[in-house]
Protein backbone atom coordinates (compact mmCIF):
# COMPACT_ATOMS: atom_id res chain seq x y z
CA UNK A 1 0.00 0.00 0.00
CA UNK A 2 1.13 3.46 -1.13
CA UNK A 3 0.52 7.05 -0.60
CA UNK A 4 1.06 6.89 -4.72
CA UNK A 5 -1.84 4.42 -5.09
CA UNK A 6 -3.95 6.15 -2.26
CA UNK A 7 -4.21 9.30 -4.94
CA UNK A 8 -3.84 7.89 -8.42
CA UNK A 9 -7.17 6.08 -7.56
CA UNK A 10 -9.19 9.32 -6.07
CA UNK A 11 -7.77 10.55 -9.34
CA UNK A 12 -9.60 7.87 -11.31
CA UNK A 13 -12.65 7.78 -9.21
CA UNK A 14 -13.44 10.92 -8.26
CA UNK A 15 -11.88 13.53 -10.88
CA UNK A 16 -13.76 16.37 -10.43
CA UNK A 17 -14.48 16.18 -6.57
CA UNK A 18 -12.54 19.28 -4.70
CA UNK A 19 -9.04 17.71 -3.58
CA UNK A 20 -7.72 20.51 -1.32
CA UNK A 21 -9.16 24.22 -1.06
CA UNK A 22 -7.08 26.60 0.45
CA UNK A 23 -9.25 29.10 2.13
CA UNK A 24 -9.22 32.34 0.62
CA UNK A 25 -6.74 30.82 -1.96
CA UNK A 26 -6.59 28.43 -4.87
CA UNK A 27 -8.26 24.89 -5.13
CA UNK A 28 -7.82 22.20 -7.46
CA UNK A 29 -9.93 18.72 -7.65
CA UNK A 30 -8.47 15.35 -7.47
CA UNK A 31 -7.32 14.68 -11.16
CA UNK A 32 -5.46 18.58 -11.34
CA UNK A 33 -3.71 17.76 -7.91
CA UNK A 34 -2.80 13.89 -9.50
CA UNK A 35 -1.56 15.85 -12.62
CA UNK A 36 0.02 19.07 -10.90
CA UNK A 37 1.80 16.45 -8.36
CA UNK A 38 3.00 13.99 -11.26
CA UNK A 39 4.79 17.38 -12.89
CA UNK A 40 6.74 18.63 -9.76
CA UNK A 41 7.52 14.47 -9.41
CA UNK A 42 9.51 14.80 -13.04
CA UNK A 43 10.93 18.68 -12.05
CA UNK A 44 11.97 17.25 -8.66
CA UNK A 45 13.99 14.28 -10.65
CA UNK A 46 15.05 16.86 -13.28
CA UNK A 47 16.56 18.64 -10.03
CA UNK A 48 18.94 15.45 -8.48
CA UNK A 49 16.26 14.29 -6.34
CA UNK A 50 15.74 10.58 -6.44
CA UNK A 51 15.05 7.49 -4.09
CA UNK A 52 16.28 8.04 -0.66
CA UNK A 53 16.75 11.82 -1.16
CA UNK A 54 15.04 14.23 1.28
CA UNK A 55 13.61 17.31 0.42
CA UNK A 56 13.10 19.91 2.66
CA UNK A 57 10.22 22.53 2.91
CA UNK A 58 9.26 25.67 4.96
CA UNK A 59 6.48 27.54 4.29
CA UNK A 60 2.81 28.65 5.60
CA UNK A 61 0.03 26.64 5.31
CA UNK A 62 -0.77 26.40 1.45
CA UNK A 63 -1.01 24.14 -1.50
CA UNK A 64 2.31 23.70 -1.68
CA UNK A 65 2.50 21.38 1.15
CA UNK A 66 0.38 19.15 -0.74
CA UNK A 67 2.48 19.32 -3.99
CA UNK A 68 5.51 18.59 -2.29
CA UNK A 69 4.30 16.10 -0.14
CA UNK A 70 2.60 13.81 -2.62
CA UNK A 71 5.53 14.49 -5.43
CA UNK A 72 8.57 13.16 -3.65
CA UNK A 73 6.39 10.40 -2.63
CA UNK A 74 6.53 9.24 -6.41
CA UNK A 75 10.05 9.40 -6.47
CA UNK A 76 10.73 7.04 -3.41
CA UNK A 77 11.71 10.39 -1.65
CA UNK A 78 10.93 12.24 1.70
CA UNK A 79 9.81 15.36 2.50
CA UNK A 80 11.35 17.01 5.78
CA UNK A 81 8.95 20.16 7.02
CA UNK A 82 10.21 22.71 9.14
CA UNK A 83 8.78 24.54 11.72
CA UNK A 84 8.90 28.21 10.80
CA UNK A 85 8.81 28.46 14.42
CA UNK A 86 12.09 27.30 15.08
CA UNK A 87 15.24 29.14 15.79
CA UNK A 88 18.54 29.41 13.47
CA UNK A 89 20.33 27.26 15.78
CA UNK A 90 17.42 24.67 15.53
CA UNK A 91 17.01 24.86 11.77
CA UNK A 92 20.48 24.67 11.11
CA UNK A 93 20.37 21.37 13.57
CA UNK A 94 17.88 19.55 11.05
CA UNK A 95 19.24 21.13 7.86
CA UNK A 96 22.69 19.19 9.10
CA UNK A 97 20.69 15.98 10.19
CA UNK A 98 18.88 15.38 7.30
CA UNK A 99 20.95 16.47 4.32
CA UNK A 100 18.37 17.47 1.77
CA UNK A 101 19.21 17.48 -1.86
CA UNK A 102 17.07 20.94 -2.13
CA UNK A 103 14.91 22.86 0.26
CA UNK A 104 11.90 24.94 -0.94
CA UNK A 105 10.92 27.90 1.13
CA UNK A 106 8.34 30.34 0.53
CA UNK A 107 9.77 34.18 -0.19
CA UNK A 108 10.10 35.17 3.76
CA UNK A 109 12.42 32.00 4.30
CA UNK A 110 14.20 31.20 1.67
CA UNK A 111 17.27 33.88 2.21
CA UNK A 112 16.89 32.94 5.35
CA UNK A 113 17.38 29.27 5.05
CA UNK A 114 20.12 30.24 2.50
CA UNK A 115 21.77 32.23 5.25
CA UNK A 116 21.43 29.08 7.58
CA UNK A 117 22.94 26.94 5.26
CA UNK A 118 21.60 24.08 3.29
CA UNK A 119 23.23 21.13 1.81
CA UNK A 120 21.61 21.72 -1.34
CA UNK A 121 19.71 24.36 -3.26
CA UNK A 122 17.30 26.76 -1.77
CA UNK A 123 14.39 27.39 -4.16
CA UNK A 124 11.70 29.98 -3.73
CA UNK A 125 8.52 28.50 -3.81
CA UNK A 126 6.59 31.25 -4.29
CA UNK A 127 8.32 32.50 -7.17
CA UNK A 128 9.27 31.49 -11.41
CA UNK A 129 11.59 28.36 -10.35
CA UNK A 130 9.28 26.45 -8.67
CA UNK A 131 6.52 27.12 -11.35
CA UNK A 132 9.35 26.19 -13.92
CA UNK A 133 9.03 22.90 -11.60
CA UNK A 134 5.42 22.66 -12.33
CA UNK A 135 5.65 22.83 -15.77
CA UNK A 136 7.66 19.58 -16.34
CA UNK A 137 6.07 16.99 -18.64
CA UNK A 138 4.13 14.57 -16.10
CA UNK A 139 6.06 11.72 -14.16
CA UNK A 140 4.91 8.33 -15.79
CA UNK A 141 7.35 5.75 -13.49
CA UNK A 142 4.14 4.60 -11.28
CA UNK A 143 6.30 1.57 -10.09
CA UNK A 144 9.33 2.98 -8.46
CA UNK A 145 7.68 3.94 -5.31
CA UNK A 146 7.92 1.29 -2.78
CA UNK A 147 5.44 0.78 0.21
CA UNK A 148 8.63 0.37 2.45
CA UNK A 149 9.93 3.83 1.47
CA UNK A 150 10.16 6.53 4.12
CA UNK A 151 8.29 9.51 2.50
CA UNK A 152 8.17 11.73 5.36
CA UNK A 153 10.64 12.55 8.12
CA UNK A 154 9.08 14.86 11.35
CA UNK A 155 11.34 16.19 13.68
CA UNK A 156 9.96 15.98 17.05
CA UNK A 157 9.01 18.78 19.21
CA UNK A 158 12.05 18.59 21.47
CA UNK A 159 9.89 19.07 24.44
CA UNK A 160 12.66 16.55 25.69
CA UNK A 161 15.68 17.33 24.45
CA UNK A 162 17.14 17.51 21.08
CA UNK A 163 14.88 16.69 17.80
CA UNK A 164 14.87 13.61 16.53
CA UNK A 165 14.04 12.96 12.30
CA UNK A 166 10.64 10.43 12.76
CA UNK A 167 11.25 8.32 9.89
CA UNK A 168 7.23 7.65 8.44
CA UNK A 169 6.93 5.19 5.48
CA UNK A 170 4.35 5.13 2.44
CA UNK A 171 2.82 2.03 3.67
CA UNK A 172 2.80 3.61 7.36
CA UNK A 173 1.04 6.60 6.65
CA UNK A 174 -1.01 4.82 4.15
CA UNK A 175 -2.58 2.48 6.46
CA UNK A 176 -3.37 5.15 9.00
CA UNK A 177 -5.42 7.15 6.24
CA UNK A 178 -7.36 3.42 6.34
CA UNK A 179 -7.43 3.53 10.32
CA UNK A 180 -9.00 6.78 10.54
CA UNK A 181 -11.05 5.98 7.80
CA UNK A 182 -12.74 3.59 10.19
CA UNK A 183 -12.45 4.52 13.72
CA UNK A 184 -13.74 8.49 12.66
CA UNK A 185 -16.48 6.98 10.08
CA UNK A 186 -15.27 9.27 6.97
CA UNK A 187 -17.93 9.92 4.47
CA UNK A 188 -17.71 9.85 0.86
CA UNK A 189 -18.73 13.76 1.18
CA UNK A 190 -16.70 14.71 4.06
CA UNK A 191 -14.97 17.99 4.15
CA UNK A 192 -12.07 18.09 6.45
CA UNK A 193 -10.51 21.61 8.41
CA UNK A 194 -6.87 21.87 8.80
CA UNK A 195 -6.71 24.40 11.40
CA UNK A 196 -3.03 24.04 13.00
CA UNK A 197 0.22 23.97 10.41
CA UNK A 198 0.94 21.62 7.88
CA UNK A 199 4.29 21.30 8.78
CA UNK A 200 3.36 19.33 12.47
CA UNK A 201 2.66 15.57 12.37
CA UNK A 202 -0.84 16.03 13.39
CA UNK A 203 -1.85 17.82 10.33
CA UNK A 204 0.49 16.98 8.31
CA UNK A 205 -0.52 13.43 8.07
CA UNK A 206 -3.70 14.42 7.14
CA UNK A 207 -2.55 14.90 3.90
CA UNK A 208 -2.54 11.80 3.30
CA UNK A 209 -5.19 10.44 5.47
CA UNK A 210 -7.25 12.20 3.46
CA UNK A 211 -6.73 10.64 0.38
CA UNK A 212 -8.20 7.26 1.85
CA UNK A 213 -11.74 7.49 0.10
CA UNK A 214 -11.33 10.94 -1.90
CA UNK A 215 -12.49 13.13 0.97
CA UNK A 216 -12.27 17.00 0.80
CA UNK A 217 -9.51 18.94 2.42
CA UNK A 218 -9.74 22.45 3.36
CA UNK A 219 -6.69 24.44 4.63
CA UNK A 220 -6.51 27.58 6.49
CA UNK A 221 -3.71 29.56 6.26
CA UNK A 222 -3.73 30.89 9.90
CA UNK A 223 -5.93 30.28 12.74
CA UNK A 224 -8.48 32.85 14.45
CA UNK A 225 -12.22 32.29 15.76
CA UNK A 226 -13.14 34.45 12.86
CA UNK A 227 -11.34 32.15 10.23
CA UNK A 228 -12.77 29.30 11.28
CA UNK A 229 -16.34 29.86 11.43
CA UNK A 230 -16.34 31.38 8.47
CA UNK A 231 -14.05 28.45 6.79
CA UNK A 232 -17.02 25.81 8.32
CA UNK A 233 -19.49 27.72 6.87
CA UNK A 234 -18.10 28.20 3.47
CA UNK A 235 -17.03 25.28 2.69
CA UNK A 236 -19.74 23.50 4.95
CA UNK A 237 -17.15 21.74 7.00
CA UNK A 238 -18.08 18.24 8.46
CA UNK A 239 -14.35 17.45 10.19
CA UNK A 240 -11.87 19.75 12.06
CA UNK A 241 -9.33 18.94 14.34
CA UNK A 242 -8.77 21.77 17.24
CA UNK A 243 -5.50 21.84 19.81
CA UNK A 244 -7.32 22.75 22.82
CA UNK A 245 -6.48 26.76 23.01
CA UNK A 246 -8.39 27.15 19.42
CA UNK A 247 -11.13 25.10 21.51
CA UNK A 248 -11.15 27.38 24.17
CA UNK A 249 -10.97 30.83 21.98
CA UNK A 250 -13.98 29.25 19.80
CA UNK A 251 -16.20 28.63 22.99
CA UNK A 252 -15.36 32.08 23.91
CA UNK A 253 -15.49 33.85 20.99
CA UNK A 254 -18.85 36.44 21.33
CA UNK A 255 -19.84 35.31 18.22
CA UNK A 256 -20.36 31.74 18.70
CA UNK A 257 -24.00 31.42 19.08
CA UNK A 258 -24.57 33.38 15.43
CA UNK A 259 -21.77 31.45 13.86
CA UNK A 260 -23.23 28.87 10.98
CA UNK A 261 -21.77 25.67 12.21
CA UNK A 262 -24.86 23.39 11.21
CA UNK A 263 -22.33 21.32 8.90
CA UNK A 264 -20.09 19.65 11.71
CA UNK A 265 -20.49 16.18 12.48
CA UNK A 266 -17.21 15.24 14.21
CA UNK A 267 -15.07 17.92 16.39
CA UNK A 268 -11.51 16.23 16.74
CA UNK A 269 -9.74 17.38 19.96
CA UNK A 270 -6.26 16.43 21.09
CA UNK A 271 -2.42 17.01 20.84
CA UNK A 272 -2.48 18.42 24.28
CA UNK A 273 -4.17 17.54 27.64
CA UNK A 274 -7.70 19.01 27.32
CA UNK A 275 -9.14 19.98 30.72
CA UNK A 276 -12.74 18.45 31.33
CA UNK A 277 -14.78 21.50 31.79
CA UNK A 278 -13.69 22.29 28.46
CA UNK A 279 -14.62 18.94 27.01
CA UNK A 280 -18.41 19.36 28.59
CA UNK A 281 -18.74 22.76 27.41
CA UNK A 282 -17.30 21.75 23.76
CA UNK A 283 -20.40 18.60 24.07
CA UNK A 284 -22.97 21.17 25.36
CA UNK A 285 -22.26 23.93 22.37
CA UNK A 286 -21.22 22.37 19.49
CA UNK A 287 -24.09 20.13 19.23
CA UNK A 288 -22.02 17.08 16.81
CA UNK A 289 -19.77 14.48 17.89
CA UNK A 290 -16.71 14.80 19.66
CA UNK A 291 -13.41 12.38 19.15
CA UNK A 292 -9.96 12.55 20.89
CA UNK A 293 -7.00 9.99 21.09
CA UNK A 294 -3.62 9.44 22.43
CA UNK A 295 -0.97 9.42 19.60
CA UNK A 296 2.77 10.33 18.78
CA UNK A 297 4.80 11.20 15.60
CA UNK A 298 6.52 7.57 15.99
CA UNK A 299 3.27 6.07 14.89
CA UNK A 300 1.72 8.28 12.53
CA UNK A 301 -0.42 9.88 15.44
CA UNK A 302 -3.69 8.46 16.39
CA UNK A 303 -3.43 5.17 18.49
CA UNK A 304 -6.34 5.14 20.65
CA UNK A 305 -9.92 6.68 20.29
CA UNK A 306 -12.56 8.02 22.86
CA UNK A 307 -15.53 7.96 20.16
CA UNK A 308 -18.89 10.44 20.72
CA UNK A 309 -20.67 7.68 22.03
CA UNK A 310 -18.24 7.07 24.69
CA UNK A 311 -18.76 11.08 25.06
CA UNK A 312 -22.31 10.63 25.77
CA UNK A 313 -21.42 7.72 28.41
CA UNK A 314 -19.36 10.42 29.99
CA UNK A 315 -22.41 12.90 30.08
CA UNK A 316 -24.74 10.36 31.29
CA UNK A 317 -22.96 9.22 34.12
CA UNK A 318 -18.92 8.14 33.02
CA UNK A 319 -17.61 11.42 34.05
CA UNK A 320 -13.98 8.83 34.76
CA UNK A 321 -14.12 8.26 31.04
CA UNK A 322 -13.11 12.05 29.83
CA UNK A 323 -9.85 11.92 31.84
CA UNK A 324 -8.90 8.65 29.47
CA UNK A 325 -8.04 8.79 25.79
CA UNK A 326 -10.34 6.11 24.43
CA UNK A 327 -9.86 2.78 23.36
CA UNK A 328 -7.00 1.04 20.73
CA UNK A 329 -8.10 1.72 17.18
CA UNK A 330 -8.11 -0.83 14.20
CA UNK A 331 -4.92 -2.07 13.38
CA UNK A 332 -2.76 -1.48 16.83
CA UNK A 333 -1.97 -3.43 19.17
CA UNK A 334 -0.87 -1.67 22.44
CA UNK A 335 0.89 -3.52 26.11
CA UNK A 336 1.95 -1.87 29.10
CA UNK A 337 4.90 -3.22 30.34
CA UNK A 338 6.52 -2.45 33.75
CA UNK A 339 10.31 -1.38 34.41
CA UNK A 340 11.16 -5.30 33.92
CA UNK A 341 9.93 -5.80 30.15
CA UNK A 342 6.85 -7.78 32.11
CA UNK A 343 3.14 -6.81 31.12
CA UNK A 344 1.09 -5.19 33.92
CA UNK A 345 -2.46 -6.12 34.64
CA UNK A 346 -5.70 -3.51 34.24
CA UNK A 347 -5.08 -0.59 36.90
CA UNK A 348 -1.22 -1.03 36.95
CA UNK A 349 0.65 1.49 35.45
CA UNK A 350 3.14 0.94 32.60
CA UNK A 351 4.97 1.96 30.09
CA UNK A 352 2.98 1.98 26.56
CA UNK A 353 4.23 -0.49 23.91
CA UNK A 354 2.78 -0.33 20.32
CA UNK A 355 2.40 -2.95 17.51
CA UNK A 356 1.23 -1.77 14.03
CA UNK A 357 2.14 -1.23 10.42
CA UNK A 358 1.79 2.48 11.51
CA UNK A 359 4.83 2.52 13.50
CA UNK A 360 8.23 4.26 11.67
CA UNK A 361 11.24 2.74 10.48
CA UNK A 362 13.55 4.58 12.87
CA UNK A 363 14.65 7.62 13.86
CA UNK A 364 16.74 9.15 10.85
CA UNK A 365 20.55 9.15 11.14
CA UNK A 366 20.28 7.65 15.08
CA UNK A 367 20.76 3.84 15.42
CA UNK A 368 21.22 4.19 18.89
CA UNK A 369 17.87 5.78 19.51
CA UNK A 370 16.48 3.79 17.16
CA UNK A 371 17.26 0.41 18.90
CA UNK A 372 16.16 1.59 21.85
CA UNK A 373 12.92 2.44 20.09
CA UNK A 374 12.01 -0.63 18.23
CA UNK A 375 12.10 -3.80 20.39
CA UNK A 376 11.26 -6.96 18.82
CA UNK A 377 8.80 -5.47 16.77
CA UNK A 378 7.52 -3.35 19.28
CA UNK A 379 7.93 0.75 20.01
CA UNK A 380 8.64 1.78 22.98
CA UNK A 381 7.02 5.27 23.26
CA UNK A 382 8.12 6.07 27.36
CA UNK A 383 4.63 6.73 27.96
CA UNK A 384 2.98 5.50 30.98
CA UNK A 385 -0.72 4.51 31.01
CA UNK A 386 -2.96 2.02 32.58
CA UNK A 387 -5.82 0.62 31.26
CA UNK A 388 -9.05 0.07 33.00
CA UNK A 389 -11.20 -3.06 32.85
CA UNK A 390 -12.96 -2.04 29.54
CA UNK A 391 -9.95 -1.32 28.19
CA UNK A 392 -9.75 2.45 28.20
CA UNK A 393 -6.38 3.84 28.10
CA UNK A 394 -5.41 6.67 30.62
CA UNK A 395 -2.07 8.72 30.00
CA UNK A 396 -0.45 9.05 33.07
CA UNK A 397 2.58 11.12 31.49
CA UNK A 398 6.14 10.76 30.19
CA UNK A 399 8.41 8.06 32.28
CA UNK A 400 10.89 11.26 31.76
CA UNK A 401 8.30 13.17 33.62
CA UNK A 402 7.57 11.04 36.37
CA UNK A 403 8.50 12.41 39.62
CA UNK A 404 9.91 10.04 43.00
CA UNK A 405 9.02 12.10 46.44
CA UNK A 406 10.07 10.02 48.91
CA UNK A 407 10.51 6.68 47.01
CA UNK A 408 7.04 7.24 46.06
CA UNK A 409 5.90 7.31 42.36
CA UNK A 410 4.31 10.77 41.55
CA UNK A 411 2.39 11.46 37.76
CA UNK A 412 1.73 14.81 37.29
CA UNK A 413 -1.03 14.19 34.98
CA UNK A 414 -2.46 13.04 38.26
CA UNK A 415 -1.82 16.60 40.03
CA UNK A 416 -2.76 18.32 36.51
CA UNK A 417 -6.14 16.52 36.27
CA UNK A 418 -7.51 17.55 39.85
CA UNK A 419 -6.12 21.27 39.58
CA UNK A 420 -8.02 22.00 35.95
CA UNK A 421 -11.33 20.81 37.84
CA UNK A 422 -10.79 24.05 40.19
CA UNK A 423 -12.76 26.92 38.98
CA UNK A 424 -10.05 29.72 38.74
CA UNK A 425 -7.19 27.60 36.95
CA UNK A 426 -7.46 28.01 33.43
CA UNK A 427 -4.36 25.42 32.56
CA UNK A 428 -2.07 23.89 34.74
CA UNK A 429 2.00 22.21 34.17
CA UNK A 430 3.47 20.17 37.13
CA UNK A 431 7.00 19.35 37.21
CA UNK A 432 9.55 18.64 39.67
CA UNK A 433 12.22 20.53 41.73
CA UNK A 434 15.16 18.64 42.94
CA UNK A 435 15.21 18.12 46.93
CA UNK A 436 17.83 17.12 49.18
CA UNK A 437 15.33 15.70 51.71
CA UNK A 438 12.82 14.17 49.25
CA UNK A 439 14.59 13.55 45.94
CA UNK A 440 12.24 15.51 44.30
CA UNK A 441 8.75 17.49 45.11
CA UNK A 442 6.45 18.85 42.56
CA UNK A 443 5.66 22.43 41.68
CA UNK A 444 2.56 23.68 39.75
CA UNK A 445 3.07 26.43 37.12
CA UNK A 446 -0.74 27.69 36.87
CA UNK A 447 -2.35 29.93 34.37
CA UNK A 448 -5.42 31.96 35.95
CA UNK A 449 -8.41 32.56 34.82
CA UNK A 450 -9.13 36.16 34.50
CA UNK A 451 -9.67 37.81 38.20
CA UNK A 452 -8.44 34.63 39.56
CA UNK A 453 -5.86 34.30 42.60
CA UNK A 454 -3.64 30.94 43.63
CA UNK A 455 -5.59 31.33 46.99
CA UNK A 456 -7.26 28.14 47.83
CA UNK A 457 -5.30 26.09 45.62
CA UNK A 458 -3.07 24.01 48.00
CA UNK A 459 -6.36 23.27 50.26
CA UNK A 460 -8.12 21.79 46.95
CA UNK A 461 -5.23 19.65 46.83
CA UNK A 462 -5.06 18.69 49.97
CA UNK A 463 -8.80 17.26 49.84
CA UNK A 464 -7.96 15.46 46.74
CA UNK A 465 -4.59 14.26 46.60
CA UNK A 466 -2.30 12.77 48.91
CA UNK A 467 -0.22 14.59 51.29
CA UNK A 468 3.36 13.82 48.91
CA UNK A 469 1.10 14.70 45.70
CA UNK A 470 0.40 18.50 46.96
CA UNK A 471 2.87 20.50 45.17
CA UNK A 472 5.10 22.13 47.71
CA UNK A 473 4.66 25.56 45.29
CA UNK A 474 2.39 27.18 43.11
CA UNK A 475 3.26 29.81 40.50
CA UNK A 476 1.36 32.08 38.39
CA UNK A 477 2.36 32.81 34.81
CA UNK A 478 0.47 34.65 31.97
CA UNK A 479 1.19 32.20 29.59
CA UNK A 480 3.23 28.64 28.88
CA UNK A 481 6.04 28.52 26.39
CA UNK A 482 4.68 25.54 23.66
CA UNK A 483 5.16 23.52 21.12
CA UNK A 484 2.97 24.17 17.67
CA UNK A 485 0.48 22.35 18.81
CA UNK A 486 -0.57 23.10 22.16
CA UNK A 487 2.28 20.91 24.25
CA UNK A 488 3.61 22.94 27.28
CA UNK A 489 7.05 22.89 26.95
CA UNK A 490 8.07 21.35 30.27
CA UNK A 491 11.67 21.58 29.64
CA UNK A 492 11.73 25.49 29.98
CA UNK A 493 9.73 25.22 33.38
CA UNK A 494 12.73 23.18 34.46
CA UNK A 495 14.80 25.60 33.18
CA UNK A 496 13.23 28.11 35.27
CA UNK A 497 12.57 26.36 38.55
CA UNK A 498 17.04 25.67 38.25
CA UNK A 499 17.26 29.20 37.78
CA UNK A 500 15.41 30.80 40.96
Amino acid sequence: MRIVDLLERDAALYPQRTAVAVDGGPSVTFVELRDRVRRLATGLESAGVGPGDRVALMAENGLVFFDVYLAVAYLGAAAVPLNTQLTDPELAFILSNAEPTLTLAASDYAQRLEAIGSTGPVIDADGVAYEDLLASAPFTDLDRAKEDDTALIIYTSGTTGRPKGVCLTQRGLAFNGLTMALVQRFQPDDVFLSTTPLYHAATGTRVCSMLADGQTHVVLRSFSPESFFAAVAEHRVTISILVPAQLRLILDHPGFDEADLSSLRLIVYGAAPTAGPLIRQAYERFGCGLYQGYGISECVTNLTGLLPEDHDLAMAGRPDLLDSCGRVVPGVWIELHDDNGALVVPGEVGEIWVKSEKVMAGYWRDPDQTAEALVGGWLRTGDLGRFDDDGYLYIVGRSKDMLISGGVNIYPSEIEATLHNHPAVAEVAVVGRPDSEWGERPVAFVELRSGETLDGLSDWCRQRLAKIKVPDEFIAVDSFPRTVTGKIRKVELREHLAAD
